[in-house]
């Protein structure tokens, strides 16, 4: 009777190393990865301040340049994008901006400088799809050709959208 408990127990251990043994030697997972939309902006570059403060005697007040800040982009999206630019409220009258993105690659285009007067989106980017693209010039100009002496600060915002 001994001998047969000794046996089953020897019998138990082998078994149980073997599937210890096994267990440890493959195992795996089903993993899944999931890409979301993506549709991203950023600026560089500090605040533009425009002064205009010169004119040629018998014409309009000179504009007033920035060129300094960049409008980069990432979007996924096989849907044609394009990124609009709006003002938070309205400039007085006589006072505008004007707004240009040089493309610097991919599938956007510029749409040229675009004047930004009121709280009205303007598009300035469009055809953009599945691309990332840095260092974008985004041109300011100030006009005022009628304008008294002013000092307006207004907060241009940029969004992608569908196109």
């Amino acid at each position: 009777m001994k001998k047969s408990i000794i046996v089953l127990i020897t019998i138990g251990l082998i078994l149980l190393i073997s599937g210890i043994v096994m267990a440890a030697n493959t195992d795996n997972h089903t993993v899944t990865i999931t890409v979301s939309a993506v549709n991203e902006l950023a600026i560089t570059g500090v605040d533009p301040i425009l002064v205009i403060s010169a004119a040629t005697a018998g014409s309009g007040l000179t504009n007033a340049t920035d060129n300094t800040c960049a409008l980069d982009w990432t979007t996924n999206s096989s849907v044609n994008k394009k990124v609009t630019g709006q003002l938070d409220t309205d400039y007085s009258a006589g006072i505008a901006l004007a707004v240009n993105v040089t493309v610097a690659g991919g599938n956007g285009a510029s749409a040229g400088q675009q004047t930004l007067i009121s709280a009205s989106a303007v598009d300035l980017v469009t055809g953009m799809h599945n691309e990332f693209v840095s260092a974008n010039t985004l041109g300011y100009t100030a006009s005022a050709p009628t304008a008294s002496p002013a000092s307006e600060t207004k907060t241009v915002t940029y969004t992608i959208l569908d196109q």
